[in-house]
């Protein structure tokens, strides 16, 4: 039954009001995958720079996390983002994206998990994204997210995608972006006319929203 969760291993520079980090382990894959194991296998297929530490590859063994889609290239970078949050913390604003690994790698999902029934695919470039999903023998349920540099670079490939899957994950701003619709009932109502059966748009600190043809389901998110 397994899932294969396909996305970016990366480091992180983050600013906010309240403190500064640099070169925090992220990428939407770590995270996906970090949280995912508490439920079931996972598979993460992703690819780093030999500036990657080996430490980290051992802890995601170590979660239970089967890291053979992980690929190392040498010679080159790990994929890096930088942004700063605004004093709110509900919108992530991009500083700098540098690709570097992700510029040269050569996508392609393990034999075993071909026949996996579950797949996600986390924020990665969305050509990427397609030509991976293209590897699985039959998936039963595909859920994809994406992120504003994506939807500003390569629209075209982000709509080409949506065909093929059964649930998309946004946040409010990206719902926006996507559609041009202020309104997030009709933003959501506009995406499903695009092929997902599922909408569901992230609002920070005001829950998510689950969207349907026939369905609304909203929870709030949980005090911290």
């Amino acid at each position: 039954m397994g899932l294969s969760i396909i996305g970016t291993v990366a480091f992180d520079d983050i600013k906010t009001p309240f403190g500064e980090k640099k070169d925090i382990l992220g990428g939407s894959a770590t995270h996906a995958s970090m949280a995912a194991r508490c439920f079931g296998p996972v598979s993460i297929i992703s690819v780093v720079g030999d500036d990657f530490p080996e430490g980290i590859i051992s802890d995601f063994k170590h979660r239970d996390i089967d890291t053979s889609g992980l690929l190392r290239l040498p010679g080159a970078k790990t994929f890096r983002w930088s942004g700063y949050y605004e004093y709110d913390m509900n919108q992530a604003h991009t500083l700098d994206t540098q690709l570097n690994v992700l510029q040269t790698f050569n996508a392609e999902v393990p034999k075993p998990q071909r026949s996996h029934e579950f797949v996600f695919l986390a924020n990665l470039d969305p050509d990427l994204q397609w030509k991976l999903l293209g590897q699985f023998t039959d998936p039963k349920f595909v859920a994809m997210d994406t992120m504003n540099f994506w939807i500003t670079s390569k629209p075209d490939a982000i709509k080409r995608l949506l065909k093929r899957v059964n649930l998309l994950i946004v946040n409010d701003a990206e719902a926006r972006q996507l559609t041009g619709q202020p309104n997030l009932v009709k933003a959501a109502r506009q995406l499903l006319t695009c092929g997902p059966q599922w909408v569901l748009v992230k609002r920070g600190e005001h829950g998510a929203t689950l969207y349907s043809d026939s369905a609304y389901f909203s929870v709030p998110a949980y005090p911290l």
